[in-house]
């Protein structure tokens, strides 16, 4: 018999210290972990291949902003929330209104953040 399900979050951060400590966060959390995947062109492929049930996105991602893959979520309907140590005045509009978990990492906030954006567990 198959256990429960554990809710899928895909990753999107490029320091790998901080990505292991998300990964470790969303693992005693509950969740499986998509990833972690320090590229922006990595995420989106993955994005291709399965459909997360919520995400954690880095906002400067190799110089990059993470907001096209934020867009492609807002397409299939997945929330997710940014980590970041940008305050919410420097995310441009509709991007603003996503919840902002701030760096340094709290495991806890980023485990209540997912939680707040999925339907209960059971």
């Amino acid at each position: 018999m198959a256990g429960p399900h554990l809710p899928r979050v895909l990753v999107l951060e490029d320091e790998w210290l901080i990505a292991a400590q998300i990964e470790a966060a969303l693992n005693a959390g509950g969740y499986e972990v998509i990833g972690p995947v320090g590229h922006i062109d990595e995420a989106l492929a993955l994005l291709n291949l399965q459909a997360p049930d919520a995400a954690v996105l880095d906002i400067n991602v190799h110089g990059e902003r993470s907001f096209r893959v934020a867009e492609r979520l807002c397409e299939i309907a997945t929330p997710f929330v940014f980590l970041s140590g940008y305050a919410e005045n420097e995310l441009p509009e509709p991007m603003a209104q996503r919840p902002l978990v701030r760096k340094p990492l709290a495991g806890q906030a980023l485990c209540r953040s997912i939680d707040a954006l999925l339907p209960p567990r059971i």
